[in-house]
């Protein structure tokens, strides 16, 4: 039941929660304190509003539950993660990867590797603290700015959020909607497409600028480093392309998932020496090497206790989603999105989508509402749930990573030295993404026959 509360709480409450999780960050400490600290105080000012706290956590508890599923498949994320690196496929690709920088204008190809390894690996933060780092590092050795650079490489690694089908944000916007991720990505590519081009073709023209080589040497350091510690074969390739055909097939997220999982731990004991327990403990805590060097001290991320906090960060995120709820803050706005023809609901998607963002500083909560609260309006303007998945994937999730308050831009900058400030107008790929994905969709929208009972429904 939804309950009447003065707004001034909700704005009292969501200053509360932007304070709080930003201080977390600049004084290092886990987001858990600031995200679950405001979700006691905000229970504590609705206590005194005049509701029970035990009808305040009956609507968390809701909340959370009614995405459970969610929680499962960021774990088993997490796991595919340690046993992909643990079995050399990662390190396959970043050792390929390298093999095409020798003599080329780099800018463009650091886009296409960190995009192609950001896809299979699922997640855009461990594209940049994985081979990112070494493009970076690359890139500036040749006095490409760092600014430039880095937004280049989160234009290449944050594709992933989007449309890779082992992505905990891809997935968490599936679950959402209730669409497979054949019908979502199919919708994503003709966005996509022409957007990567166009990047691609601005980064190329700048990258002309910078035509320093790269010397052989550099690389096959890195290179050198990756065959001592892996088994290194493009058969293992086999793996994330039989996952992602699993994906168009409709298999189940979870499945599909479980079978990289299955298949890495498999790859991992019979090709790179693992043992039982050692597979045990990557999957626990990720994947870990008694190498000393900085560069594979990167590839150690992934497991299921990494992941955990992830899990409760996503928890607490709806949790204060589902308060907002309940005192009725959520369907005057969302009542105010829906106003409109096609092409304002999908701007006003967008823009709330951003702004849930910008207040929340994850993605979480700006995938959440308007995927819950927007479906039936998009149905009867004669759309579907697709086209909203592509409208907050390439609004809210594209454009986060850039806000300087973000937990992404945080950590990016804690990788490497570089502010959102300094990246966040390089990042082509993520500007483009909205104004191409509102043309794209009201393009196809406006095709639609006037005729159509479902364009006609109220």
């Amino acid at each position: 039941m939804i309950k009447k509360i003065s707004g001034r709480w909700a704005f009292v409450i969501g200053i509360l929660f932007i304070g709080s999780v930003i201080t977390a960050m600049v004084l290092q400490y886990s987001l858990l304190w600031g995200i679950y600290g405001t979700i006691a105080i905000a229970l504590v000012i609705l206590r005194g509003s005049g509701i029970p706290v035990k009808e305040s956590l009956r609507w968390v508890l809701e909340g959370i539950l009614d995405a459970k599923e969610v929680y499962g498949l960021i774990i088993l994320i997490g796991l595919n993660v340690s046993m992909w690196i643990a079995s050399g496929i990662v390190p396959t690709l970043i050792y390929f990867g390298f093999d095409i920088i020798y003599g080329v204008n780099f800018l463009p190809v650091a886009f296409i590797i960190s995009g192609i390894l950001a896809f299979f690996l699922g997640t855009g933060l461990g594209t940049i603290s994985t081979i990112g780092i070494v493009l970076f590092t690359l890139g500036v050795s040749i006095n490409i700015p760092p600014g430039l650079l880095v937004g280049t490489l989160v234009s290449g690694a944050y594709i992933a959020d989007r449309m890779s089908p082992i992505s905990a944000l891809a997935n968490f916007t599936m679950k959402v909607l209730g669409i497979s991720f054949r019908a979502y990505f199919v919708k994503m590519l003709k966005v996509m497409v022409p957007t990567i081009m166009i990047s691609l073709l601005i980064y190329y023209l700048i990258g002309l600028n910078y035509q320093g080589e790269i010397q052989p040497e550099d690389v096959l350091y890195y290179q050198n480093i990756l065959e001592e510690l892996f088994v290194l074969s493009p058969l293992l390739l086999i793996i994330p392309v039989g996952v992602l055909w699993l994906s168009f097939k409709k298999i189940s997220s979870s499945l599909v998932l479980l079978f990289g999982i299955f298949m890495g731990l498999v790859a991992a004991l019979s090709l790179q020496g693992t043992t039982l327990v050692q597979g045990a403990q990557y999957l626990l805590f990720g994947f870990q090497s008694s190498v000393d060097h900085a560069f594979i001290r990167t590839l150690e991320i992934g497991g299921a206790l990494q992941m955990l906090e992830v899990v409760l960060v996503v928890m607490g995120g709806i949790a204060i989603s589902k308060i907002y709820e309940g005192c009725g803050w959520i369907a005057p706005i969302i009542d105010r999105v829906k106003r409109g023809r096609q092409g304002k609901l999908l701007l006003n998607t967008g823009l709330l989508s951003v702004v849930l963002n910008a207040l929340t500083c994850d993605q979480t909560v700006g995938i959440l509402i308007p995927g819950k609260h927007l479906g039936e309006a998009y149905e009867k303007q004669g759309m579907t749930k697709e086209d909203l998945g592509t409208i907050i994937a390439n609004s809210g999730t594209a454009l986060a990573p850039l806000m300087p308050w973000n937990v992404n831009a945080i950590i990016i900058y804690t990788i490497t030295g570089v502010s959102a400030i300094s990246y966040g107008k390089f990042a082509l790929l993520n500007w483009l993404a909205f104004p191409m994905v509102l043309w794209v969709t009201g393009k196809v929208c406006r095709s639609i026959p006037k005729g159509n009972p479902l364009f006609n429904k109220r």
